[in-house]
């Protein structure tokens, strides 16, 4: 049996309450993930330079205002 498969199945053979708390700390571990990966992304722009750009300019060029 592949890896996989045997976590599914492990997974399914959870109690409610387990297969709950693992839902619950995988949603945390993803959210901490796409966290880490937003900061890189603005560290990234900070990098680049350039000037900054007011909310007022962003929402104009958007269409928004």
């Amino acid at each position: 049996m592949s890896t996989v498969l045997e976590i599914e199945k492990a997974i399914e053979s959870l109690p409610q309450k387990e297969f709950w708390q693992l839902v619950e700390w995988l949603e945390a571990k993803r959210e901490a993930a796409e966290d880490a990966a937003d900061v890189a992304r603005a560290e990234a722009a900070r990098a680049e330079g350039g000037s900054n750009v007011s909310w007022e300019e962003v929402k104009q060029e958007m269409g928004w205002k």
